[in-house]
């Protein structure tokens, strides 16, 4: 009678994962990405590109973003712990300021509403972190890259990344989105401008 229940749970699991899957995929059936690339003319850093197109409402919305952090060498940005292989692998760090340079021109550091279509792509806040870290199937590749505080000190490397949204929140402080290793929640916060974080470029089309 046990092992009986204890089937019957199993397959009912399973139902209700299927069905959950099949309503993530209904959901996004018209949603497509693209790939691609830009050249930043400044210094010929080629990055990856993903172009994201959604239909909403009979019209299609379209948004292309890095699939790389940006690695523009702003005066005063830094690489995480002063070392430059860092830089190569998770880009350089910016305060706020800085980042709203780092974007070459016809780009620009998202809006927190920009990030918000971003992550309803994929389930939205609380499940599309899973998603949009480095090899899965986003395509966004958003590596754990730390950050650097404002006396100099860097943390968090491997562990979580954080971003900016280009939103100054008063006058010293600006939104951040952050992912945590091992979490499929995306966060949202603010923090002092003078913090060094990751950026990413995102361009309108629509």
């Amino acid at each position: 009678m046990k092992a009986k229940f204890a089937v019957a749970i199993c397959f009912l699991l399973a139902c209700v994962t299927l069905v959950s899957a099949q309503s993530r995929e209904e959901k996004n059936k018209h949603f497509s990405h693209k790939m691609g690339s830009y050249t930043d003319p400044r210094d010929g850093k080629v990055y990856k590109t993903i172009t994201f197109m959604r239909e909403h409402h009979g019209a299609m919305i379209t948004r292309t973003w890095f699939a790389e952090n940006i690695t523009f060498n702003v005066p005063g940005s830094k690489a995480y712990n002063n070392t430059s292989e860092y830089a190569k692998t998770y880009g350089r760090l910016y305060n706020y300021e800085q980042a709203n340079l780092a974007c070459p021109e016809g780009w620009h550091v998202p809006t927190i509403h920009e990030w918000k279509h971003l992550f309803h792509f994929f389930g939205g806040w609380h499940h599309s972190g899973q998603y949009l870290i480095e090899g899965k199937s986003s395509d966004m590749d958003m590596l754990f890259g730390g950050f650097g505080n404002p006396d100099g000190t860097f943390q968090g490397i491997g562990v979580h990344g954080n971003w900016w949204d280009n939103e100054l929140k008063d006058s010293n402080s600006a939104g951040i989105i952050t992912l945590k290793k091992g979490d499929e929640n995306i966060y949202h916060s603010k923090v002092g401008d003078s913090h060094y974080l990751s950026c990413r470029c995102v361009k309108f089309h629509n």
